[in-house]
């Protein structure tokens, strides 16, 4: 295909899918010692493989898959897959495990006459530059010893690494024939073959790798050190404040405010490493969605947007299932096949968005389609078939459609498929968003298409919040909500639709009395408010008064089923009380 002998069609397309797949299969196996592997399985790939190539084939090229299925004169069986002892056998266990070392000291036992420098540059476009460096790689060793390469081969895995490599050679070959061995492997565009001077220079402690490797549990256990250390550096303020009012040495109240900094800077680090970018997630969808088109027949083009954006790495981990579940949702019941959409004047191909952005201290995540749209009549008849909703409910807007879409066991589709029919989907995203500390919004248009909006916290760990005293307890509201506070003035008062409502700058905002919602006794006098803001809707919260902002450590809360959905954690204080970290998105 690469040489252009081939065009590439759909079905060469799947064909190669499912050789990463029989191949990704043989090397589990071979790492797994699995005494019974899939030969029957490699051998059927490569006769199709042999099949589709039609005779076509190049001689003057030795790709991938050439280089580990087909027989070669290392003695590898076409029909069997590949195990460690036979890659030692064809080269690359010399390259890997003995000449090429890991990043230690290189060897010093080369011969300065024969050792040659191999500088590589593999093309730009170049796929999997790391597994041509190793063929390149695999190829030398056969010539000769390889002593050292630069940069250490585990930086070849890094998304960094630019196909640029030196090779330090022990070899006798001139230097015509390196070249042809290298330029053999593929995809090389520069090769150029020295002499060394005198020794391979040996590497130095000074010499430091970007990226370390780190067991997440590590991480997760700092992270909790974390958290106890600014409850600690919160207690420590407070206390110091205290002394300093009865007389204690202002100095003391210098030092633990600089400690304060220092572990505010800590806490900043801390959670920054904690982050990575949500294309690490997204890069697993494109081929579940061509996966799926092809199955049901429909043509769509798939969009990833965003990738770039930064998300706790707990939370990365969480968020795969839900946006998979709303991938099949789209393409089965929100995207129409060819015939269907040029029917309605739409292109025959279908389009599917999966969006990262950043907002505030949240992190939307967004899955839209250009297709029918939710048929809102059907599904609320569907619902009612169902015993789902009362019958009398007769239209729905998009939130009370998200509700009765939620309820679990309803299902649109009359037959059960692998992709849909189960009655589980919309229900195990909200409830997976939910216990992320986030939700889930949908807007459908019928004819038009339908996005839905996972917003979720930048992290699971720390946040910044607003103290809120309620009744004879505190609560903390997350300040990236948070508009603004003030007092609760009487000529403030006004009304909408009926309930009771503030104006604030000509602009009539709903009233919502957290005294009443939690189930206090009515208080004395207004109290304060705070303007908060979730999902393009604000809402003035009603609260005895306002105790302080701080960052407060979040501790998952695990809610009675079928209690109030008013919260999305809690947390400790620095005095060692409690306090519950209020939902806003659920709340207004």
């Amino acid at each position: 295909v690469r040489s252009r002998a081939l065009p590439l069609t759909a079905d060469i397309v799947a064909l190669l899918f499912d050789g990463t797949d029989v191949l990704a299969t043989a090397v589990s196996e071979a790492e797994l010692n699995i005494d019974d592997p899939d030969r029957a399985g490699v051998h059927a790939l490569v006769q199709r493989l042999a099949s589709a190539s039609d005779g076509h084939t190049e001689t003057g090229r030795d790709d991938v898959f050439a280089s580990v299925v087909a027989t070669s004169s290392d003695g590898l069986d076409a029909q069997s897959p590949l195990t460690g002892a036979q890659l030692g056998s064809a080269g690359f266990g010399d390259a890997v495990a003995g000449g090429a070392n890991h990043g230690g000291e290189s060897i010093s036992t080369e011969r300065a006459d024969t050792v040659r420098v191999v500088e590589v540059r593999l093309a730009a476009d170049c796929p999997l530059k790391g597994v041509r460096a190793l063929l390149v790689l695999s190829r030398l060793a056969q010539l000769g010893a390889v002593h050292d390469v630069q940069p250490p081969q585990p930086r070849w895995l890094d998304d960094q690494f630019d196909g640029t490599f030196t090779v330090f050679l022990d070899a006798t070959a001139p230097a015509n024939e390196i070249e042809v061995a290298v330029r053999a492997a593929g995809d090389v565009v520069r090769v150029e073959v020295r002499a060394r001077e005198r020794r391979v220079p040996e590497r130095t402690s000074r010499e430091t790798m970007r990226h370390v490797r780190i067991d997440l549990r590590r991480l997760d256990t700092l992270l909790d050190l974390m958290g106890e250390l600014v409850i600690t550096r919160d207690r420590l303020l407070r206390v110091t404040e205290s002394a300093v009012e009865q007389g204690a040495n202002r100095a003391l109240a210098r030092v633990a405010h600089e400690a304060a900094r220092l572990v505010s800077a800590l806490q900043d680090e801390v959670l920054q490493a904690r982050m990575v970018p949500v294309g690490q997630v997204f890069d697993r969808f494109p081929r579940l969605v061509r996966d799926i088109a092809r199955e049901l027949g429909k043509d769509v083009q798939f969009v990833t947007e965003g990738r770039e954006i930064e998300l706790d790495r707990s939370l990365l981990d969480a968020i795969g299932d839900p946006i998979v579940h709303l991938l099949r949702n789209a393409l089965d019941h929100g995207l129409e096949d060819g015939e269907s959409r040029c029917a309605v004047g739409k292109p025959p191909t279908g389009r599917l968005v999966l969006r990262a952005a950043r907002d505030r201290a949240s992190v939307i995540i967004q899955v839209e389609d250009d297709g029918r749209g939710i048929d809102r009549a059907g599904v609320l008849r569907r619902a009612i078939e169902q015993g789902l909703v009362n019958a009398s409910e007769k239209d729905v807007d998009d939130d009370r459609l998200l509700q009765v879409l939620a309820h679990s066991g309803l299902s649109t589709a009359r037959t059960v498929t692998a992709i849909s029919g189960r009655g589980v989907g919309v229900d195990v995203v909200v409830t997976r968003v939910r216990a992320l500390g986030g939700f889930l919004s949908l807007e459908t248009i019928e004819g038009a298409g339908t996005v839905f909006t996972m917003r979720l916290p930048a992290t699971l760990a720390i946040t910044r919040a607003l103290l809120v005293q309620v009744g004879d307890d505190t609560y903390a509201l997350p300040a990236a909500h948070v508009v603004e506070a003030l007092e609760y003035d009487l000529r403030m008062r006004s009304e909408r639709n009926g309930h009771e409502a503030l104006t604030l700058r000509d602009e009539v905002i709903p009233v919502l009395r957290l005294r009443q919602l939690f189930g206090c006794p009515p208080g004395d006098g207004e109290g304060y408010v705070a303007i908060v803001e979730a999902s393009g809707r604000r809402s003035a919260l009603v609260v005895d008064a306002m105790i302080a902002q701080q960052d407060v450590v979040v501790k998952p809360l695990d809610a009675a089923h079928g209690g109030a959905p008013w919260f999305s954690g809690a947390t400790v204080l620095g005095d060692g009380t409690p306090s519950l970290i209020v939902d806003l998105g659920s709340l207004i």
